[in-house]
């Protein structure tokens, strides 16, 4: 069958692309098809690409910034940052994620002494925080309700008749002798206030640092596991490490004859 092949193309017309006329040599080689179709597809890809651009141009928002348009530049038609990035290890990464928890922990600490100290100045009687309570008096009829006065009841001056704390008589007062002021009361109550909201701050921030520092806690775990099992000996006695490394240790058993 090879051999009728070859003997059936032996009377076979060999079809040649024709040349460039001898007249237009100078303007180089003729085109053939496969040369026309490279210059097609080239040409219709960057239509293609003018055509997005436009219409990128076009959907733009003029009001439109990011930091990357004033952190690069063009060096040989290509982006490239101003500064680069600093690399790190993971050692490196590790090390500055631990000191970041020290600091958070010195922080609470921080918080934690300076709301100590609040509270210890003021004794949160006067807080706002603190649940209300009431005064009860008893009377006989209806019409000493009507004609009830707390400020003579008390014996009090009428500014100091709302405190749970320090209600000096009036009797206590002239034997003072203090000048009884309402501005220096009010100024007194202001000082008060602004102290219990710092103090209502303080404990808020102290609980997000709490928050903060649990988390970062957790992640550390979870990034190096492995220095659970040596951490845990630090918070042993030594006895108590002795004998739990005693239990850790295997036990020789005579076989029984």
């Amino acid at each position: 069958m090879s051999s009728w092949k070859k003997s059936s193309k032996a009377g076979q017309v060999h079809h040649r692309e024709r040349s460039q006329l001898s007249s237009r040599e100078h303007l180089g080689l003729l085109e053939k098809k496969k040369d026309y179709k490279e210059r097609a597809v080239d040409y219709q890809t960057k239509g293609n690409v003018i055509r997005e651009l436009k219409k990128k141009a076009l959907d733009k928002n003029p009001e439109e910034y990011y930091f990357n348009m004033v952190n690069t530049k063009l060096k040989n038609g290509v982006h490239s940052l101003k500064k680069k990035y600093k690399e790190y290890t993971d050692d490196q990464l590790k090390l500055m994620q631990s000191q970041d928890l020290k600091y958070i922990k010195y922080k609470h600490q921080m918080e934690r002494k300076k709301i100590d100290r609040l509270q210890s100045s003021s004794h949160l009687i006067d807080s706002e925080s603190r649940p209300s309570t009431s005064h009860i008096f008893f009377v006989d009829s209806q019409k000493q309700v009507e004609k009830f006065d707390p400020v003579k009841k008390m014996r009090t001056h009428p500014a100091l008749i709302n405190r749970r704390s320090n209600r000096l008589t009036i009797e206590q007062l002239k034997s003072m002798k203090v000048n009884f002021d309402d501005e220096l009361i009010n100024k007194f109550q202001k000082q008060r206030k602004k102290k219990y909201a710092e103090l209502q701050k303080r404990i808020d921030r102290e609980k997000k640092l709490e928050q903060v520092e649990s988390a970062m806690e957790d992640k550390l775990l979870l990034k190096n596991p492995k220095q659970t099992d040596k951490n845990d000996d630090d918070f042993w006695s030594d006895d108590e490490a002795e004998k739990a490394n005693e239990k850790k240790k295997t036990k020789v058993v005579p076989r029984k004859k």
